[in-house]
């Protein structure tokens, strides 16, 4: 094989290879409208757990990593904490459940694990996790996650900044 030859494979192996690549402002771009979805979904959650006489003393949200391979990806979650104490969980779960199918929620799964109520809620492509946690103060919580995976180019795509937010700050 001459130079030559070596040279155009060489090129031919870039330019496939270069096609191949994320663009990190669409990933960014992705991220950013997943994120705006899933924060306004999540203060319509803490609306609708407040109206039904629920107090929310913690939600936040963040990206994470949802994929490794083929390519990374990232999402956005969020979650929250109810006030209250162990004892009150079940009556406050029966009144979330409620208040929240009366919003549109739909129940997709449900149980009981260890006498603790859990319920996974569907809505927009969105999961909602409503259960008492299993350690620490074991107060009422939930999650919002998204099965959406937005692809970005490399896995230091979240190193600077993960959208960490603190959803009960007064400013949007």
């Amino acid at each position: 094989m001459t130079f030559r030859s070596l040279g155009v494979a060489a090129l031919a192996v870039v330019l496939i290879l270069g096609g191949c690549g994320v663009d990190d402002r669409k990933g960014a771009a992705g991220l950013a409208r997943l994120q705006d979805s899933v924060v306004a979904r999540t203060r319509e959650v803490v609306g609708v757990l407040a109206g039904a006489g629920l107090e929310v003393t913690r939600a936040a949200g963040a990206a994470e990593y949802c994929r490794s391979e083929p390519a990374p990806g990232v999402t956005y979650r969020s979650g929250g904490a109810v006030a209250g104490t162990p004892a009150e969980v079940p009556a406050q779960f029966a009144a979330a459940r409620e208040a929240l199918l009366a919003a549109g929620w739909v129940v997709v799964t449900e149980g009981t694990d260890g006498g603790r109520p859990w319920a996974n809620l569907g809505r927009d492509g969105l999961r909602l996790g409503l259960s008492q946690a299993k350690h620490g103060e074991r107060l009422l919580g939930f999650a919002l996650t998204s099965a959406e995976c937005v692809d970005v180019a490399d896995g230091g795509f979240l190193d600077d900044d993960d959208r960490r937010v603190d959803l009960l700050a007064t400013e949007k």
